[in-house]
């Protein structure tokens, strides 16, 4: 843990990495515990009680529904941390003002004061004898940085869970839960039930919870949570009238009409999905609720004004190339159907899935839509096996080919195709998109 000063965040990045990082390696769920964060941030007097935030737990639009909170915010006018995982290219996206790049200064200040604390400490200072882990000194730094930059506010995204995450030592404004699917089963359980569980863990005595569209299984255990602990629990089906969206090359026009009302909302988001619909009326839903005093005119220019990578991102327009992070089969199915209203006929799928993922499902979802799929490897943060996944495409569609590398995939996908207009997806990984954004755009 010695070395000479910081000269960049990613000397920052790379110190963090030196502690056990759960995001890499398999983990016990007994690595996680939230007295060791708590004792972590007390060394810096609390730094993440010096804003209101908002906190969010789920599965799936986790860092879309944050992205449109903290523009909203920022729209009207408060100075907005956000702190979301994982990163795609560099990890400094993980920490933000709003979605907008902050200064080097502040992450080499902030991390050789993490560090100098940390030199400084015994690991006998820290519940259970163990060093705090990379996630935690992560959110630690973002905690810091934030302070540092006098914000008001701070959307925070769950790395994984929420019970024993580390974000979760905040009390927040409002508890956010989008939707839960089978995920990390090794970790959170077995069922969606236990999984939901977990999640249901960042909800506050008191503090109300606000909760996107769920299987019936799932919002029963989020309401009993929420009574036990005396909450006000919205949800969003039962908050709109309805929401309806299209989506384009451009973004995704969204309408949606919340209840007691009668004229509807007519938005033009960047963000492309009929699943961003969603969590963007659950922001409208969220700030309407707890901020009822931000002119509706702003939450409509934040929720239009907020973009977040790989999120069925477009790089190319000839061929047109499109990025998407989607690694759940429900994900995975609503994102194919929005690529379908852009392209009803799409051409090629290149798919790279890190291991522990549903890959039979996904495969039997996406494979049969493409004329052919191209089979890769979604980088190396993350153990995977292409070869394995190979053989399960190649089953649902026999012009399936196999190209480990991201970058010649990416290229042989641009070779095959029968015109310039022809449609290419990328997707299975928020891992794998980071390996494609790396790369120049052609």
């Amino acid at each position: 843990m010695g070395g000479d000063s910081f000269s960049s965040s990613s000397d920052v990045f790379s110190w963090l990495e030196s502690f056990s990082n759960f995001e890499r390696n398999p983990f016990s769920m007994r690595n996680f515990r939230l007295d060791r964060m708590e004792a972590l941030l007390e060394h810096f007097g609390g730094p993440h009680r010096a804003c209101r935030c908002v906190h969010i737990a789920g599965s799936k639009g986790k860092g879309s529904t944050a992205a449109f909170l903290a523009s909203i915010l920022r729209a009207a006018g408060f100075k907005t941390g956000l702190y979301t995982s994982p990163h795609l290219v560099l990890y400094k996206e993980r920490i933000s003002l709003a979605g907008q790049e902050i200064a080097e200064e502040f992450f080499i200040s902030q991390g050789e004061a993490l560090r100098a604390t940390i030199r400084a400490l015994d690991v006998s200072a820290f519940p259970g004898g163990g060093w705090p882990t990379t996630f935690e000194l992560l959110t630690c730094l973002g905690f810091l940085i934030f302070r540092s930059l006098g914000c008001e506010w701070m959307v925070l995204e769950t790395g994984m869970g929420g019970r024993l995450d580390a974000t979760n030592v905040t009390l927040p404004e409002a508890s956010v839960l989008t939707p839960i699917e089978l995920e990390h089963t090794e970790y959170l359980g077995g069922s969606i039930a236990a999984i939901a569980g977990e999640k249901a863990g960042i909800i506050k005595p008191g503090v109300p919870v606000f909760v996107s569209p769920q299987t019936g299984e799932a919002l029963s255990v989020f309401r009993l949570a929420a009574a036990q602990k005396g909450c006000r629990l919205r949800y969003l089906p039962e908050c709109f009238k309805s929401i309806d969206s299209h989506t384009d090359t451009g973004g995704a026009c969204v309408r949606m009409l919340p209840a007691g009302r009668e004229k509807a909302l007519s938005l033009r988001l960047r963000l492309r999905g009929e699943v961003q619909a969603e969590n963007a009326a659950l922001a409208f839903l969220v700030i309407r609720d707890i901020l009822p005093e931000i002119p509706e005119e702003l939450v409509v220019r934040g929720l239009e004004e907020a973009d977040i990578p790989g999120r069925l991102q477009k790089l190319l327009d000839a061929p047109p190339v499109f990025v998407d992070g989607s690694h759940t089969p429900l994900s995975v199915r609503r994102l194919l159907h929005s690529f379908r209203e852009m392209y009803p006929r799409p051409d090629t799928l290149v798919l790279g899935i890190v291991g522990g993922k549903r890959q039979e499902e996904i495969a039997r979802i996406l494979c049969p839509a493409f004329r052919r799929v191209i089979v890769t490897t979604p980088g190396t943060f993350k153990a995977s096996d292409p070869q394995a996944l190979h053989r399960i495409c190649s089953a649902h569609n026999a012009n399936t080919g196999l190209v480990p590398d991201p970058a010649q995939a990416l290229a042989e996908a641009k070779k095959g195709l029968p015109d310039s207009g022809a449609p290419i997806l990328i997707t299975g990984s928020f891992y794998l998109a980071g390996e494609i954004l790396k790369l120049p755009r052609e």
